[in-house]
């Protein structure tokens, strides 16, 4: 294996503090396929069970989902080096919530679910490195559902786009609805696009038709 790629499977989140010697010794025993997709490939659907860990190795996707009554769609960015959805791999679902597509030609290591309990777990790096992730999407959660709730309707709207996002930075994209908006945040629409107008003049978020374009979410909600 060329060294690059090698280096860029040990930076994985997985993977990452493992040993050298450990990570050669796992390569023997594990199956890796490497998957290229072009630009505007769809990579993953939601609903899609979840039969392996898909990393992305290289490249950029943009995942989708859609709100429980179709009435809006957020869509975020994530750059490589990503484990997508390792927190929908187990427990009574074990699908994907959101749709994955390749912005750009980008490549993905799939690593079968068995591989975990017969080969992953046997490393206690490996099973610490899982645990954080499962551990730090769960705090995500908690922090979201019990931090200080916000009374004015900017801070509600922040609120709103922090909690859709499974990345709490880079870009994110709404398309909804104003009124639909205006029905979420229980306030009229001529308030929310004079909020959402206001945002824009700070540089904070584009508006389109249809579509809140926010360029960096570590900025809106500073």
């Amino acid at each position: 294996m060329e060294l690059p790629m090698y280096d860029t499977l040990l930076s994985l989140p997985l993977f990452q503090g493992m040993s050298q010697a450990d990570f050669n010794s796992l390569l023997q025993k594990v199956r890796l396929d490497f998957v290229r997709y072009e630009q505007e490939s769809t990579i993953i659907y939601t609903g899609e069970r979840c039969k392996s860990f898909a990393f992305l190795i290289n490249g950029t996707v943009e995942s989708s989902r859609d709100g429980m009554n179709g009435n809006f769609t957020f869509k975020e960015l994530i750059d490589a080096p990503c484990l997508i959805e390792p927190y929908s791999m187990f427990g009574r679902a074990g699908s994907y919530q959101r749709t994955y597509t390749a912005v750009s030609q980008c490549s993905f290591l799939m690593v079968d679910k068995q591989y975990i309990y017969t080969e992953l777990g046997k490393y206690n790096i490996c099973r610490m490195n899982l645990l954080n992730i499962l551990s730090g999407r769960v705090q995500q959660l908690n922090s979201h559902i019990w931090g200080q709730e916000a009374t004015d309707l900017r801070g509600r709207i922040i609120r709103f786009v922090k909690g859709l996002s499974d990345l709490q930075y880079g870009s994110k994209r709404l398309c909804i609805k104003m009124n639909d908006l205006a029905a979420l945040m229980d306030a009229t629409r001529l308030n929310v696009s004079r909020e959402l107008n206001a945002l824009e003049a700070d540089g904070l978020i584009s508006l389109r038709r249809k579509e809140i374009l926010i360029p960096a979410l570590e900025n809106l909600i500073k």
